[in-house]
């Protein structure tokens, strides 16, 4: 049976808002922490809020699925109700997704400095001790990885590591670190988290945060502090090490089928060997607890409410530049964006349009596989992958393709083509004619391209654009490349491309921030 990570809990409130005063968020009977963390159960109630916030609307749970724009040049929303905002790249400071997006994170760092501040108090037997170093662990991974998704959406952040002793005085008012700052403080505690969260034999699945999920998001974050902003070269081969790590624990390997990978995460079926780390999602949202998210519901391939696969607005749709990217054998092709449509009854219809690329779906996750008998027409008990094994493996061969000098080719290009031989359905261990042989200079822009063929419309294109230097020319070449003018949805994705600018690399800081907290300043270009 499916573990329940995610629920809140009495305390939730309090836990929100005693951390977060600079965010000008009301606080109320904190004196009632003072009789909490005393026991393993408090502890681990409170680690399950902080797992929370990944499911929250304004992360995970709703607005990163296809709302904010992170798909950049392999897709675009066309939702008429997000025309004017971030979804389409018209951005303001005023942004209401910008804004929760900001406030949810930092509620899930107010909760994380709660736990961390008070988790000593807890003394208990020598077993449940050791379960207590694992909670500090997992609560140190959550903050660094919530302050991971801040930097790389606004560049300069507050970084607060300790709840305010007086949320009435100054202190809840804290300056803005550089990114170098506020990666390195991610790195050190990532490190720390190592050496405490669960081996990955000891989870249950890729909910809980284990050792080899903390090496991966390691290697990304270096990945990211090498390229820009902050472009500190040496941490290729930090990123390099860690992926290596994972590599050679053991642990982990290819789903030899690509479908596989999205039919078990809408099945809720765990693969910890392919998915080292997952946002869990259960239930339907007709409890007390809002557990359930949209994956399958906003980004799919779009069903009516009377379907019997359940509803889905397909509100992402397919840039014909990812479409190009695969040869005709590859077959994660016609798995990632839509060949068909749904009628009706929930069959399938050939898409009688199929030569008009942008009007295609993306089609990961498809609600036919979905195992809720009950299909609600506002949510999903769908996973979503944060982490996965062919991330890892890129992750080394990108390192490689940025910093050849002490790093091993042979397995760069093995950790390449085995990704590109599962696309192709052959076995993943041995060499095929699909595997790319070019020499190094070739290799950047080739791993440009397989990481959209592998790793596209879960969240990660934006990110990888930007630390590569090549946002802005990319989603020109992505308006460049829509087929037609003359549909709704076209011209959705000719407004959301043209609306580019260069300062999109990053967002803006919420208007309502800089009102409440006189120590932050807005980024350049806003």
């Amino acid at each position: 049976m499916k573990k329940i990570r995610i629920h809140l809990m009495a305390l939730l409130a309090v836990l929100t808002t005693a951390s977060c005063g600079f965010l000008d968020v009301d606080v109320h009977n904190v004196a009632t922490l003072d009789n909490y963390y005393r026991t393993m159960d408090e502890l681990e109630d409170a680690l399950n809020g902080v797992y929370a916030t990944l499911a929250d609307n304004a992360l995970y749970g709703e607005a990163m699925m296809g709302r904010l724009g992170l798909s950049a040049d392999l897709g675009y929303e066309y939702y008429k109700k997000d025309a004017g905002t971030v979804s389409y790249y018209q951005a303001s400071v005023s942004d209401t997704k910008i804004n929760a997006f900001w406030r949810s994170l930092y509620a899930g760092i107010g909760r994380a400095n709660l736990l961390l501040a008070n988790i000593d108090r807890v003394t208990a037997s020598d077993e449940a001790l050791v379960r207590r170093e694992q909670i500090r662990g997992e609560a140190l991974f959550l903050r660094a990885y919530y302050y991971y998704m801040l930097v790389k959406r606004f560049d300069n952040v507050p970084l607060v590591l300790t709840p305010p002793s007086d949320v009435n005085s100054d202190e809840k008012y804290v300056a803005q670190s550089t990114p170098r700052e506020v990666y390195n403080r991610i790195l050190a505690d990532m490190e720390t988290a190592a050496g405490l969260v669960p081996d990955t034999p000891d989870v249950e699945g890729g909910w809980q945060v284990c050792r080899t999920a903390v090496w991966g998001m390691i290697a990304r974050v270096a990945l990211n502090m090498a390229g820009q902003p902050v472009c500190e070269e040496s941490m290729y081969v930090k990123a390099a090490t860690y992926a290596k790590m994972v590599i050679d624990s053991g642990y982990h390997g290819l789903n030899p089928d690509f479908e596989q990978i999205f039919i078990n995460q809408c099945r809720n079926i765990y693969d910890i060997r392919e998915v080292l780390f997952e946002v869990n999602f259960w239930g339907d949202n007709t409890g007390i607890w809002q557990t359930a998210g949209t994956v399958g519901r906003n980004i799919g391939i779009a069903s009516s409410e009377e379907s019997p696969i359940g509803y889905c607005m397909g509100l992402l749709r397919c840039n014909p530049l990812l479409w190009h990217l695969y040869d005709t054998a590859d077959l994660r092709r016609n798995w990632t964006i839509s060949t068909f449509r749904y009628q009706e009854d929930g069959s399938h219809v050939a898409d009688g349009e199929s030569t008009i690329i942008s009007r295609k779906y993306c089609a990961k996750w498809r609600r036919e596989y979905e195992t809720s008998k009950e299909k609600s027409t506002t949510c999903t008990d769908i996973n979503f992958p944060v982490l996965r094994y062919s991330d890892v493996l890129l992750m080394y061969a990108e390192a490689y393709a940025y910093h050849p000098s002490g790093l091993d080719r042979t397995l760069a290009l093995e950790c390449l083509n085995q990704v590109r031989r599962r696309g192709h359905g052959v076995d993943v261990s041995t060499p095929s004619a699909y595997d790319w042989t070019g020499d190094d200079e070739a290799l950047r822009r080739e791993l440009m391209d397989e990481r959209a063929r592998e790793l596209a419309y879960e969240m990660l294109r934006k990110d990888d654009l930007v630390r590569w230097g090549v946002f802005y020319d990319r989603m020109q070449e992505a308006l460049d490349n829509i087929d037609g003018r003359s549909s709704a949805y076209q011209q959705a994705a000719i407004a959301a491309y043209s609306s580019v600018r260069r300062r999109d690399v990053c967002w803006p800081i919420p208007a309502r921030e800089i009102s409440v907290n006189p120590l932050l300043n807005q980024n350049s270009g806003w």
